[in-house]
């Protein structure tokens, strides 16, 4: 074969891998873009670049499979529906009672099913991971309740932030809490 070839050879082979290699890192971004939702793009822009919110991803993948996950049984989760109803009832007299106290559940339950509870941006980072559909939920859910404290939140503020929070715990509890009399 002649010299020239080999280059040719040489060439091809290394666009083939470029190739291979392009469509591989395109696949995991998809991938990470379609697992973490509106996530994605809040920690894209948190980080200013693809490849450090990929490096972040990754990480938060890597963490949440050192945990033990589990299900409710059918006891806990009655348990916890019937918590949720009764901070629904405080809630109509006491809306940021009842907000304060959705976080304290919502907080019980994930520490429950397996998450680490050891601070409210981990705890929304590790959920992200498997209720990505929800996390905007918690995070201005978790707002409100930081304004409940400060004293600056409006009763409609607490009231769609219970809503936000009802979501997650939905979601995490794998019940619905909804009665036909729908108080929040």
């Amino acid at each position: 074969m002649e010299p020239w070839m080999w280059i040719v050879v040489a060439v091809v082979v290394i666009a083939i891998i470029a190739l291979v290699v392009w469509l591989l890192l395109s696949r995991r971004k998809r991938q990470l873009r379609t697992q973490f939702g509106p996530e994605y793009t809040r920690t894209v822009k948190r980080l200013d670049t693809r490849d450090a919110a990929h490096d972040e991803l990754e990480r938060r993948l890597e963490r949440h499979d050192t945990y033990r996950l589990r299900s409710l049984s059918d006891q806990e989760r009655a348990g916890y529906v019937a918590k949720w109803r009764e901070l629904q009832r405080v809630f109509t007299k006491q809306p940021a009672t009842g907000l304060l106290e959705a976080d304290d559940v919502v907080t019980a339950l994930l520490a429950d099913v397996g998450y680490p509870t050891d601070g409210f941006e981990q705890q929304a980072a590790d959920l992200s991971v498997d209720h990505a559909e929800v996390i905007d939920d918690y995070r201005d859910g978790r707002a409100v309740v930081r304004d409940v404290r400060d004293g600056r939140a409006g009763t409609e503020e607490i009231r769609v932030a219970l809503l936000r929070y009802r979501n997650v715990f939905e979601r995490v509890a794998e019940a619905s809490v909804r009665d036909d009399e729908e108080v929040a």
